[in-house]
């Protein structure tokens, strides 16, 4: 998983400021029927964030296996609210795969304590004994906006 700072010009076009990407190489759940959860940061008292946007850049599937059909992506925190980014959005190519959504937020969620930000990897149901661990392909984009309003003063 890779969490980059956005160019400026891309911040102001795109009104986030990080992106995060996340590939079949982050699903190492080996486990059949089981989730997982990915770590995305750490966030403080006085931050703010929001998922912005978000881009299927290729859907994620396991190419020896075509009964693989449903992973599904939440974003949240540990506070605990799974899904208070992004809602469950399909991303096998199996399924119905979502290319493109809004974050389910318009404002940023303001922390006024330590959190968590995760992404919860929801594995297919039984019956299937699917693992994550066996996609080999798929390529997803988040924009967020992450604010740490600590940093600005007393403007008077």
């Amino acid at each position: 998983m890779l969490i980059s700072q956005l160019p400026h010009n891309d911040q102001l076009f795109l009104g986030a400021t990080h992106y995060i990407r996340v590939t079949h190489e982050d699903l190492t759940e080996a486990a059949a029927d089981t989730d997982q959860t990915l770590s995305i940061a750490g966030v403080a008292a006085g931050e703010a964030f929001r998922v912005v946007n978000y881009r299927l850049v290729q859907a994620f599937k396991d190419t020896a296996d075509g009964a693989f059909n449903d992973v599904q992506f939440k974003f949240g925190d540990d506070i605990p609210d799974d899904d208070r980014f992004f809602t469950a959005t399909q991303v096998n190519a199996g399924g119905t795969p979502v290319l493109y959504k809004a974050g389910a937020l318009s404002d940023p969620y303001i922390y006024t304590g330590d959190a968590a930000l995760q992404l919860l990897v929801e594995n297919m149901a039984t019956p299937g004994g699917k693992s994550l661990s066996s996609l080999d392909e798929g390529i997803a984009l988040f924009f967020v906006q992450k604010i740490n309003l600590n940093d600005y003063g007393d403007y008077k």
